[in-house]
Order: structure tokens, then C-alpha cells, then sequence
């Protein structure tokens, strides 16, 4: 068990970092920059490059989540103990490169996509790329050596299923950790899951035409204890998408794009994802100090410090391609 010493220094730790992150009140911050070489001197004053556009922007990335991984292990590995929920927040980036890795085979790709070093926490051997053996035999994903897709469907179904599998394994851990202030982190949790199978339902069905019965087989069917985190998004499948009057009763209703007078409504399935991840970052700033002394403070802190990588690399892409600072920030809607 923890001392409340220990306690208070993750607490007062994850404080000091999230202080100083481009979240809250700090986002201001960015939106005067216009230059990737200007986001780069900000984020990375000790360590700025002179390098052509395309190649700064792809060191800006790899830096962002470079950093990000470094100041969610340093807060991390301060805890005597690694609660398996912890670790599998951190291992979601595992599974977001494996997807890519998987990609990457499928379209015989060469060299291998760029993937996040986790550090202990990595346990996929990414540097025996192409041969998927040698990268996943004793791992999680040894299972996936069954099924390796060969067309675009097969991939898409295979990315389903490693969503089920991460969600599944993380409800579970927290579902079996004694901490009562839990709560909070689960509710973050519960919300992202309904979020991700409403994502995969309108994808699936206005991308890929994917029939109503079909679509049931890719989504999260779990349960926590009051709900079923699948009914949302069975709701939105056969709503129509160029009629916002229909979606009034929709749950998730402040997340569509808005109706403007006299333009032609559409349904804005980016818009939908970017707002869902606002709203995920919002709540994760408010559960932040809900409970000081807790698992939870760990737990938000890594969701905020996620959320602020998105952003920044966001930004990064946006400048990238002549918007502004302050046009890539009102179209997030992150500005306070």
C-alpha cells in the first residue's frame, strides 16, 4: 500500500507536468504560431532543428510522442506498484502501431511504419519487421498469426478485433482494482468505449456500406453494469445523414456538426471524432483532481497528456499544410 507521502508526490509530480503541457489555459499559447520551425523552438527550445518542412514535420511528431511516452514513464515508474489498467493505457499505442504494422504487410511495404518506443512496456518485437512471427510469438497478438488479412476487409475486421480485445482487457483490469475513486477513470473509459463503437457503426456504414447485421459483429459489446455500451451505437446506424431533425433524440446529439441556416446539412463523421475526443479531454480535466491521492490522478494525467499530443501534432500537420496557429485551433474548438 502506498504512504500518503508517495501519494502526494505522484499527485504534486503529475501537477507539475500537466502545469506546464499545452493544455487548459496554455493552448493560448499556440495559436500565434504560423511556422513549423516556430513550434518546434517552442516545444523543444534546447533541442530545435534546421530542416526543410517535410522532414521538421515528421521530427516534430516523433518528438511530441517521443516526450509524451518519456513524461508518462517518469510519473509512472515513481509507483512501487503498476496496476495492469495502468499498464494497458499506456500499451494503447502498441496497438495503434500494430494496426499500422499490419497495414504496412498487407500493402508489402518495405520499410516498416514509424512505432512508438514504450520502453519495458513495448512487447511487440517491432525490428524483425516483415516477418510477423518473429515479431509477435509470445506476445498478446500471437493470435493474429491465425488470421493475417489478405484484403482490405479482412485488415478492417482484424483492426475491429484488436478494439475488442484492448477495451475488453481493460475494462476487466479496472472492473478488478481496489480503488474507490475508480469511478471517475471508468466513467472516461465507459464514455470512450460508446464513442468508439458510434465511430466504427457511422464508418462502417457511409465509408464501407457495411449492412446493419454486419456492423453488430464489429462492436465493443460490453456491459458496465448499467448499460450496454453497444445500444448508442445501434441507434445511429439507420439514422439519415443529411437530416439533423432526425438526430435530436441522438445521445450524442452536441457532438454533430451544427445546422446552419440555408446551407445543406450533412452529417461531418471527422467533426463527430474530433469532438468526441473534446469532450473525452474535457472530463479527463476535471476527474484530474477529483481524487489527489489515487490511481486516478495517474490515469487522467495519461488521457490529458494523449489528448495534448493529438493537439500538438495536429497543430504541426495544420501548419503544415499554410493554415494558421489560430485557424487549426477554432477548427479543433480547443481554444478557452
Amino acid at each position: 500500500m502506498k504512504t500518503t507521502a508517495e501519494r502526494a508526490y505522484i499527485y504534486a509530480k503529475a501537477c507539475g507536468i500537466i502545469g506546464s503541457s499545452f493544455v487548459g489555459p496554455r493552448v493560448r499559447r499556440l495559436q500565434d504560431i504560423n511556422r513549423l520551425s516556430d513550434l518546434d523552438r517552442l516545444l523543444f527550445p534546447d533541442t530545435y532543428e534546421e530542416l526543410p518542412e517535410r522532414e521538421l514535420l515528421v521530427r516534430i511528431e516523433q518528438k511530441i510522442i517521443a516526450r509524451t511516452i518519456h513524461q508518462i514513464n517518469s510519473l509512472v515508474n515513481t509507483q512501487q506498484h503498476i496496476p495492469e489498467f495502468i499498464t494497458l493505457l499506456i500499451r494503447s499505442y502498441e496497438y495503434a502501431d500494430l494496426k499500422l504494422l499490419i497495414s504496412a504487410l498487407l500493402d508489402k511495404e518495405s520499410s516498416p511504419p514509424s512505432h512508438t518506443d514504450l520502453g519495458r512496456f513495448t512487447t511487440v518485437r517491432f525490428n524483425a519487421y516483415p516477418e510477423l512471427q518473429a515479431m509477435l510469438s509470445g506476445t498478446d497478438f500471437e493470435w493474429i498469426l491465425a488470421q493475417v488479412p489478405t484484403n482490405q476487409s479482412e485488415n478492417i475486421r482484424l483492426h475491429a478485433e484488436l478494439d475488442k480485445r484492448y477495451y475488453s482487457k481493460l475494462w476487466e483490469a479496472l472492473r478488478h482494482t481496489a480503488d474507490p475513486s475508480l469511478h471517475y477513470i471508468k466513467e472516461i473509459i465507459a464514455e470512450e468505449i460508446q464513442l468508439k463503437n458510434v465511430l466504427w457503426a457511422l464508418r462502417l456504414k457511409h465509408y464501407y456500406q457495411f449492412d446493419t447485421a454486419d456492423i453488430k459483429d464489429f462492436l465493443l459489446t460490453i456491459y458496465d453494469g448499467k448499460r450496454s455500451m453497444v445500444k448508442t451505437a445501434l441507434s445511429s446506424i439507420d439514422k439519415p445523414v443529411d437530416q439533423y431533425a432526425s438526430w435530436s433524440s441522438f445521445e450524442y446529439a452536441a457532438l454533430l456538426n451544427p445546422e446552419e441556416p440555408g446551407t445543406f446539412w450533412h452529417l461531418d463523421i471527422p467533426y463527430v471524432q474530433r469532438k468526441a475526443a473534446l469532450y473525452l479531454y474535457k472530463k479527463a480535466r476535471i476527474f484530474f483532481r477529483r481524487s489527489p491521492f489515487s490511481l486516478n490522478t495517474t490515469a487522467c494525467f495519461i488521457k490529458l497528456k494523449q489528448f495534448e499530443e493529438d493537439l500538438l501534432i495536429s497543430l504541426a500537420e495544420g501548419i503544415s499544410l499554410g493554415l494558421s496557429g489560430r485557424e487549426v485551433l477554432t477548427m479543433l474548438e480547443v481554444l478557452p
